[in-house]
């Protein structure tokens, strides 16, 4: 047995010289390259004159006298080896196919083969393999093979014409259309080789397909037996020699001549040629004569396929069109379940073929954004919906089909490119979430991930101490609770004073009135260090302390003046109530526009003071008691819909600043 495998290096010389030695006569080979070649064989002329008289006249009477058998009708169509006609097979009242040769082209081969289909097909009890009802001879004595009529055209036609109405009426794709014909055709021969027969001409031209979605092998008139001894109806594998097949899908040890290099994975070949014409258009084997075809089919190199061509299939192909035979799959029925994997898998390639789509529109989106279109909120929803897309069809691949290779990584690469744009944006608390997701991970990319958070936290922690500073609702409840107190203790205190002069004849004076400063500037400290907690909480509070020690200071500062210049009384009181005023006003004109209200009744209160010093006093409480009740109002805290809480809080929290709690008073908290 001659090893193909090396012979892979002839050169052209060679295998001229090779095809001479198995008796190849080029010239006299059909130019066509898609017409199958017939082997040539010493036939038993008179054997077979004999057999074919042997048939029943299928077209004259009965002995009896009954009907002929059959009833002849117009011309179905014409091939290489006969003509198939219509005809009515009178018996059973149905139509049917009758093959025959034409006349004066009834050479002994053509007659061999015939009668060789015709026993192989009768033998091949499959859905897919067309029924044999009868074998005779027409009235000149003419061989013919009665077919079922299938109501179909040649698989071949329906490849070249992509709106066939075959393929019109399917809600499938094309391909898929394809592959399920060829996966009936991989079931038939499966069966047939169970059978021991090789076919050794599949292809295209040999395979029709009904109307009705039916799937026929045809053409058995050079099929072989193979694995086992032979029967006699038919030559084993090991006993023919030459050239026999289609030139353009040969196996390259078809193209060896040698029988005894045939088996199963020869018609495995063959099959696999029909998918690379269903995949590429074209045969298996090129070349512009029929030499350079069997010389492509002898080196029979690795295929390469469109670019659009789904990877998995490609590579079944490949596999089933390997050189060398061992490469191939083992059987039909195993490239068939390769086939019905990849179907399986179809629906996920689709969904990758859409996420692929997706993805550039993503990278378009991504662009945009980095360019300078972060700001624009359109953009940022278009870019996180095309990236929602993509992303589900990519995971939906997955979950169609695991081991999808192509969509994982086009997953990972459409991750990668997201959280790179969230990184740019600096939106790392986006990114972290899809970086849990990257598999494998990136170590890279986490580090940069990590490092934006940790940046991005530290700067909310620095925006959120500069809104807690800046928040007037921090420390809210404690400044109106001292406002309330000041108001009630600076409207009394006069009232007071103004009571025990009516009553004792008591006449305050500026070293009085410095004394009550100095007392009540101790008072405030302890208040601000009994409060320390809730009045240093913000930068605000801070500010409001600081404020309201200045005036104490101030306040002190003109009382021992006019003690010094033993100046009016209620000269003092306006000048008091000035400070008073001046200080509100600027945390007016810092934080709350409504503390300009008191500040104006304080400088009124001045007013009054200082033009009638005999309702100093009086001027004096009441401008106390409005200002800082208008102050202890505006500072109050407000609910979460921003509305001022009722005035009752203020009083809930005096009782509860002054309730012992671990045996101290306890400061409002806000």
């Amino acid at each position: 047995m001659r090893d193909f495998v090396a012979d892979a290096a002839l050169t052209q010389a060679q295998f001229t010289a090779h095809l001479e030695a198995i008796s190849v006569d080029l010239r006299a080979i059909a130019p066509d390259s898609r017409a199958s070649m017939q082997p040539g064989e010493v036939l038993d002329v008179d054997g077979l004159a004999l057999r074919v008289a042997a048939l029943p006249k299928l077209t004259q009477p009965g002995a009896d006298g009954g009907p002929p058998e059959l009833a002849m009708g117009a011309t179905l169509g014409e091939g290489g080896m006969g003509v198939v006609r219509s005809a009515r097979q009178l018996a059973l009242g149905r139509e049917v196919a009758v093959k025959t040769l034409r006349k004066g082209d009834r050479s002994p081969e053509l007659v061999r083969k015939l009668l060789h289909e015709a026993m192989i097909a009768a033998s091949l009890e499959h859905p897919d393999i067309l029924p044999v009802y009868a074998l005779g001879q027409s009235d000149d004595g003419a061989p013919m093979l009665v077919m079922k009529r299938v109501d179909g055209t040649s698989w071949h036609d329906v490849l070249q014409d992509p709106h066939h109405p075959l393929l019109l009426q399917e809600p499938r794709e094309p391909l898929e259309w394809h592959l399920e014909v060829l996966m009936r055709v991989c079931h038939a021969m499966a069966y047939a080789h169970g059978k021991g027969i090789l076919h050794r001409d599949l292809k295209l031209d040999n395979v029709m397909v009904g109307r009705f979605g039916e799937v026929y092998v045809l053409d058995w008139g050079i099929a072989v037996a193979f694995g086992g001894p032979t029967t006699g109806a038919l030559p084993h594998a090991h006993q023919v020699q030459g050239l026999a097949g289609t030139p353009c899908a040969m196996a390259p040890e078809m193209v060896q001549g040698d029988g005894r290099l045939l088996s199963e994975r020869t018609d495995v070949f063959l099959l696999g040629a029909i998918l690379h014409e269903i995949l590429t258009g074209r045969p298996r084997h090129g070349g512009s004569q029929v030499y350079e075809v069997l010389y492509a089919a002898h080196l029979c190199e690795a295929p390469q396929f469109p670019v659009e061509t789904p990877e998995e299939l490609a590579a079944i192909c490949a596999k089933a069109t390997a050189r060398d035979p061992a490469d191939r799959y083992g059987s039909a029925a195993e490239l068939r379940r390769h086939i019905a994997v990849f179907l399986q898998h179809r629906a996920s390639v689709r969904l990758l073929e859409q996420a692929r789509g997706l993805m550039g529109l993503v990278e378009a989106a991504e662009k945009q954004l980095r360019s300078g279109g972060a700001s624009d909120s359109g953009a940022r929803h278009r870019a996180a919906q095309v990236f929602a897309e993509a992303r589900y069809a990519l995971r939906s691949a997955l979950q169609a089909w695991p081991d999808n290779r192509a969509a994982s990584e086009s997953l990972q690469e459409l991750l990668r490119l997201r959280i790179e744009t969230h990184l740019l944006l600096q939106e790392p608390e986006h990114a972290q979430p899809l970086l849990e997701e990257l598999d494998p991970p990136d170590p890279a990319l986490a580090a940069s991930v990590r490092l934006s958070l940790d940046q991005a936290q530290a700067e909310q922690g620095r925006l959120a101490a500069l809104a807690r500073d800046y928040d007037p609702q921090v420390g809210a409840l404690t400044r109106s609770f001292l406002a309330s107190v000041l108001a009630i203790g600076w409207a009394l205190l006069p009232v007071g004073v103004r009571w025990a002069g009516d009553t004792t004849g008591y006449r305050p004076s500026q070293a009085h009135h410095l004394a009550g400063t100095l007392i009540f500037a101790a008072f405030m400290a302890f208040v601000v260090i009994w409060a320390r907690d809730s009045l240093f909480k913000s930068r605000i509070n801070r500010t409001v302390v600081g404020a309201g020690s200045l005036t104490v200071v101030a306040a002190l500062a003109m009382r021992g003046i006019g003690w010094w210049t033993d100046q009016p009384l209620h000269l003092g009181l306006a000048y008091d109530m000035v400070v008073f005023s001046v200080v509100i006003a600027m945390m007016a004109a810092a934080q709350w526009p409504r503390l300009y209200l008191p500040a104006s009744v304080f400088l009124g209160g001045a007013a009054v003071a200082a033009v009638w010093p005999t309702w100093a006093l009086e001027a004096t409480s009441i401008a106390n008691l409005v200002a800082m009740t208008l102050v202890a109002v505006y500072w109050q805290p407000v609910d979460e819909d921003g509305q001022a809480l009722v005035y009752g809080v203020v009083k809930r929290s005096v009782c509860d600043a002054f309730s012992p709690v671990s045996g101290k008073v306890q400061a409002p908290t806000p």
